[in-house]
Parts: C-alpha cells; structure tokens; sequence
C-alpha cells in the first residue's frame, strides 16, 4: 500500500479507473493509490491469474519493485 502511494505521488498518476479494482483493499488509506497504480498497469494484483487481490500489507521484493519500475517508465 505505501509503495503504491510513493509511486503515484512520484507519477503523477490521477486516473482510479472508477476505483474499486481490487477486492482485498478496501477501507485501506491506501486504496485510492492502489486502483490508479492499478490503472496505470504498474500492477497486476498479487494472487494470478485471477488478480483479484493486491496484497496492500505484504513486504514488497526487489523484483517486485523492479517490475513496478519497469512498468511504471515504459
């Protein structure tokens, strides 16, 4: 959930894609950042391939945060 607020803020994102894109963060402050990360493509979810879940209290891995990265400046 932090990383998906930093990367927003840094980005600039806006766009929530009419929020909601994830069942497992809801009531979390961090959901509005989560549906635009979502939104943006930077991620997928954490459960595939149903991606219904973004795991906002998990540890994000280096290679996570490369994907991130790497999505979020292609």
């Amino acid at each position: 959930g932090q990383m998906a607020a930093f990367l927003v803020r840094a980005l600039a994102y806006t766009d929530d894609g009419g929020g909601d894109l994830f069942t497992d963060d809801d009531g979390s402050i961090f959901e509005d950042a989560i549906d635009k990360l979502g939104t943006a493509g930077v991620t997928k979810g954490c459960n595939p391939p149903d991606n219904t879940l973004f795991c906002p209290n998990a540890n994000v891995t280096r290679g996570q945060m490369a994907a991130f990265l790497r999505r979020a400046l292609s």
